[in-house]
C-alpha cells in the first residue's frame, strides 16, 4: 500500500498532467491530426498472434465543443462526420449514408472531444490515476467513469512527457473489446470552412436512419 507522501505525488502529477493538456488543447480553436484506428474484440485479444483486420487510417478534424469529422482512406474510404446534434456514417463505395441521433450513439465520439479539449471536466466524470508504462517518453492516465457507466470500462490516454501531445486513446468496453486510436502530426487550426462539419448525402445515396 502506497504511503500518504506517495499517494499526494501521485495525485500532484497526474494535475499536472492535466494542466498541461489543458495549456496545449485547452483554447484551441481547431485541431487535425492524422489518425489510425483499431477495433480490438475480446477474441481477437486474447490470442495476441491474431490477425487484426479491424484497422482504418485516415485524417481528423475537431472543432469545440463536440464537432468531430474523420475522413477515413484506408482499407475504404468512409466518412465519421457530427457536429454534435446529428452524425453521419457515408460508406462511398456502397452509396450508403447512416444517420443517428449523436447522443446516443456517439459516446465514443464524445469521448474522444472531450480528450482533444484537454481533459475538459474530466475529475467531475473519471476516477483518473496514473499508470505505468514502458515507454519512458509518454505520460498514462487511467480514466475509469464514476460513476460507473453501462457501456465503457474505463480509457486509457498516452501523452508525450516534453509537450502533453496526446499520442493515443484507447477505450475499454465492458464486454472486453477496446477500440484504439493513435495519432500522429497533430496541430492546431484556426477555422474551418462553413458547413465542414454538416453532410448531404450524394444523388443516389441509400439514406438509412437509426
Amino acid at each position: 500500500m502506497l504511503g500518504s507522501a506517495e499517494q499526494v505525488s501521485a495525485g500532484d502529477e497526474v494535475s499536472l498532467i492535466i494542466d498541461g493538456m489543458r495549456s496545449r488543447y485547452g483554447n484551441a480553436a481547431g485541431i487535425t491530426a492524422d489518425y489510425t484506428r483499431e477495433a480490438i474484440s475480446k477474441t481477437m485479444a486474447l490470442l495476441a498472434t491474431a490477425d487484426r483486420h479491424d484497422i482504418a487510417q485516415g485524417r481528423l478534424y475537431f472543432k469545440p465543443p463536440y464537432s468531430l469529422r474523420l475522413e477515413q482512406t484506408s482499407p475504404q474510404e468512409e466518412l465519421l462526420v457530427t457536429d454534435g446534434q446529428s452524425l453521419w456514417w457515408y460508406i462511398a463505395l456502397k452509396k450508403e449514408a447512416y444517420r443517428y441521433p449523436a447522443l446516443e450513439f456517439g459516446r465514443e465520439l464524445r469521448l474522444l472531444s472531450d480528450i482533444l479539449m484537454g481533459l475538459r471536466d474530466a475529475e467531475a466524470t473519471f476516477e483518473i490515476t496514473l499508470g505505468s508504462h514502458p515507454d519512458t517518453n509518454s505520460f498514462r492516465l487511467i480514466l475509469k467513469p464514476d460513476p460507473p457507466w453501462t457501456d465503457i470500462e474505463y480509457l486509457e490516454v498516452m501523452i508525450l512527457r516534453n509537450d502533453y501531445a496526446i499520442k493515443q486513446v484507447e477505450i475499454y468496453n465492458m464486454v472486453g473489446g477496446l477500440t484504439r486510436f493513435v495519432f500522429s502530426g497533430l496541430q492546431e487550426k484556426d477555422r474551418f470552412e462553413e458547413a465542414f462539419f454538416s453532410f448531404s448525402p450524394p444523388q443516389g445515396t441509400k439514406l438509412i436512419e437509426k
